[in-house]
Parts: C-alpha cells; structure tokens; sequence
C-alpha cells in the first residue's frame, strides 16, 4: 500500500511572486500532528498564509474545516511589496523543497507558472 501523501500546488507569477497555493492531503500514516514531515510543511504553508493576510495580500482564501485542505490566493501586489513576496515565496519553496526532499515519499512539492 502507497504512503499518504501531502501534495502542494503553488503557482509562481514570471515575476517570482506567489499567485496561489492549494495544499491537500495528509503525509504518512500516522495520526495528524505525529508526522514529521506533515507537520513541517504545514507550518510552512500555515505561516506563509497568515503573513500574507497580515500583509493584505490574500483576496481568496480558505482552510478546510476538516485538516487536510488549504488554498489561498494572491491578489494584485502594490509595487512596494513585490520584493518581499519575491523573498516570502523563495523562502516558502525552499523550505517547502528541503521538506519533499528529505521526505519525498510523502511530500509532494508542484511549482507551475501563473499570470498575473
């Protein structure tokens, strides 16, 4: 039987700014806050969420009500603000990447190209 997995969507602008991110699934089998690897992602995504919230910058977005789901989407970044979402989304994917790679029979890490 295949490992469960945690699968993170996120689509980058060309301008290497963050336009959405969707995250689903559970990594392992273990009950949920017991995997290591679960738990690092989702503070991970967790985070990044709050501080783009905190920022004004999240026009849509949404957590399950049952754990296992997020997405949230980016909106128009005022030019004073690109450059600390450039430097958000490079920290949010590498961290992100260094947890799929230590883990990645259980994370799953997807980067696609948006529009903006």
């Amino acid at each position: 039987m295949a490992e469960a997995r945690l699968v993170v969507t996120l689509r980058i602008a060309g301008d290497g700014c963050l336009a959405a991110l969707s995250a689903a699934g559970h990594a392992g089998r273990l009950p949920a806050g017991r995997n290591v690897a679960c738990a690092a992602a989702s503070a991970l995504v967790r985070t990044a969420a709050r501080q783009l919230a905190d920022a004004g910058l999240v026009v849509e977005g949404e957590a399950a009500r049952t754990a296992g789901r997020i997405d949230f989407t980016v909106g128009p970044v005022p030019d004073g603000r690109r450059a600390w979402l450039r430097g958000t989304t490079e920290f949010l994917v590498r961290g992100l990447r260094d947890v799929a790679l230590e883990y990645p029979a259980e994370v799953d890490v997807r980067l696609f190209e948006a529009e903006r």
